[in-house]
């Protein structure tokens, strides 16, 4: 009985800690004045994708028909993160993305421009997959950008779980603080519709 009540309260615990680290993390528009003095690497999962398609058993990353795109919904909110980040003034470096068609899509509505990066390539839910995409994605995470810009990475679920241990929103941006050295800080979440709503 004893440790049952020692297992419970590790439980209860961690859960505590996890509500207090995300209330720990900022609004959306906090997030705006430390944004527009770049400095920051902003984490997207993909824009809202057609749940009636499934990738195919073979992808070919040149032929879009043979993976799941993005919606109607998912193109118009790839263009609402857009333009929410020009009208805030937020600049803009480097824009990459896993290559498959409905992540490069969410760059090229949301951004006009977009450089695809295995780094951030679409894994299964094995184990092997996920340390893999991980040990990838964490660099990218770290990495500085170029003075003055925020970097932008667009990239899937199960590698954003795989290094973080949770599930964003299809369209929800990540933002973090890099350190170098695979060392990041997550600040903030912003939904694919809160951009619009948000002022300078």
């Amino acid at each position: 009985m004893k440790r049952l009540g020692a297992l419970l309260l590790v439980g209860i615990s961690s859960l505590s800690l996890s509500a207090i680290a995300q209330n720990a993390l900022k609004k959306g528009q906090d997030l705006v004045a430390p944004l527009r003095q770049g400095g920051h690497v902003i984490l997207i999962r993909h824009a809202a994708s057609n749940k009636s398609q499934e990738d195919a058993a073979k992808v070919d990353l040149n032929n879009c028909n043979t993976q799941r795109n993005l919606s109607r919904e998912g193109r118009i909110d790839a263009r609402q993160i857009g333009q929410g980040i020009d009208t805030l003034q937020i600049p803009v470096g480097k824009v990459f993305s896993s290559p498959f068609c409905r992540a490069m899509d969410t760059g090229r509505l949301a951004f006009s421009r977009v450089e695809p990066s295995r780094s951030l390539n679409y894994v299964t839910n094995s184990s092997a997959d996920e340390k893999k995409a991980a040990s990838m994605l964490k660099p990218l995470l770290s990495n500085l950008p170029a003075t003055g810009t925020n970097t932008i990475l667009i990239s899937h679920s199960t590698n954003i779980k795989a290094t973080l241990g949770f599930v964003p929103e299809e369209g929800e941006a990540l933002i973090f603080k890099p350190e170098g050295n695979s060392k990041y800080e997550l600040l903030g979440r912003i939904r694919a519709q809160e951009w619009s709503s948000m002022t300078p």
